[in-house]
């Protein structure tokens, strides 16, 4: 990173990183749970009791905690920060387990469909490296020079 000038961004731009970040989630969390269930021939939830609804409204729940959290970290990048903020990445990891936990306790879980279920594990996991990738695309973008990547059939074009 240069200690130069940074480049602005707008608010547009942090959006639709913004979403496109928790796309990424979705995507990630779709392929471990869907992996999870394959490998150990489970799925997230099976007590018959709980509301089909309960596990995708707590997700989406969590996924909005994780936008809201970019969204602070985006704020932090650009008022001078460098630094990944590890507190709040640890923090939103965390929290989206205690989130699984408590609130499937509510909606009728077990415990091993909450605390100790190996889906509830890969949520912290999916959570830190989202932000993580998130803080490095927004921080490459504001304090370097670079360009953004382009196709190679972008490049070819201005080679001639």
């Amino acid at each position: 990173m240069n200690s130069g000038p940074r480049r602005g961004v707008t608010r547009g731009y942090v959006g639709a990183l913004i979403t496109a970040a928790v796309i990424v989630a979705t995507a990630l969390l779709v392929a471990a749970w869907g992996g999870l269930a394959l490998l150990l021939d489970t799925d997230p939830v099976e007590t018959a009791s709980v509301p089909r609804w309960a596990a995708p409204v707590i997700l989406l729940a969590g996924l909005g905690v994780l936008a809201w959290s970019l969204w602070r970290q985006a704020i932090t990048l650009l008022r001078g920060r460098r630094a990944p903020s590890w507190g709040s990445m640890c923090t939103v990891a965390i929290g989206v387990y205690l989130l699984w936990g408590l609130a499937g306790i509510l909606a009728g879980m077990s415990i091993d469909e909450t605390w100790f279920s190996p889906f509830a594990v890969s949520l912290p996991v999916i959570w830190a490296v989202v932000s993580v990738l998130f803080w490095a695309v927004l921080a490459r973008r504001v304090y370097t020079d670079r360009p953004p990547p382009r196709w190679p059939w972008e490049r070819a074009e201005e080679d001639e």
